[in-house]
């Protein structure tokens, strides 16, 4: 009897081991069923992670980039900048004409207020302005540029050239100033019909008129 009582606990600890030994098998092939699954790497290996790693370096250097571009004073033209001497209201008088074309100084002056009241960046005003845009357009030249085959012009290049200041109303400074704007464009003319010639010269004087207004007003800005 007594040794029958000594062989009961052996049976019940070999239960155990056994329990143990299944379950660490069950469990080891388990490890190596989800290795096999995943090629034997884990999912930081595969290529989902290390795409999404990939974009994640891309971003964190592209957030420096800009960064670092807006320490440097970097921003789109047109979008930034500061007006000379923080100015917030200002008056734009007609430009003077310097040139033989008459209206062209008119035709100037109108794009450039257009250009400064869309963009609101200042206030335009006819009286009691901090600071007065003043301008004058000093150059206006037509020069042909292309000919048929019996020496007819067919384009003319026109070539016009403004000067600008800003002053400031309370003590007369000049707060930004440039003295050669230039700009210049082709157009085609008509040898039979002068006045198509004169149409497509208007139209183009209004083209440039636009551009130069825009320039001068990201300049001002950028006080280049």
């Amino acid at each position: 009897m007594s040794g029958n009582k000594n062989e009961r606990p052996k049976v019940r600890n070999r239960q155990s081991e056994i329990s143990k030994e299944t379950g660490d098998g069950e469990m080891e092939k388990k490890n190596r069923i989800e290795q096999r699954g995943n090629g034997g790497k884990s999912f930081t290996d595969s290529p989902i992670h290390r795409f999404s790693h990939s974009l994640l370096l891309l971003f964190a250097l592209h957030c420096s980039l800009l960064a670092a571009l807006a320490g440097c004073g970097y921003h789109i033209a047109g979008k930034g900048g500061s007006m000379p001497g923080s100015v917030a209201i200002i008056s734009i008088p007609f430009f003077k004409n310097q040139v033989r074309k008459p209206d062209v100084e008119t035709i100037i002056t109108t794009a450039l207020v257009d250009e400064f009241v869309k963009s609101g960046i200042v206030k335009v005003v006819d009286e009691n302005a901090e600071a007065i845009l003043n301008g004058a357009v000093t150059g206006y030249n037509l020069t042909p540029v292309s000919f048929n085959s019996t020496d007819v012009i067919q384009e003319y290049r026109l070539t016009i050239k403004i000067e600008i200041e800003l002053v400031r109303s309370s003590d007369g400074k000049i707060l930004w100033e440039d003295k050669n704007i230039t700009d210049y464009e082709d157009f085609k003319v008509s040898a039979a019909d002068i006045n198509t010639t004169k149409a497509a010269e208007l139209d183009i004087v209004k083209k440039m008129a636009r551009d130069t207004a825009r320039l001068i007003k990201e300049r001002m800005l950028e006080q280049f």
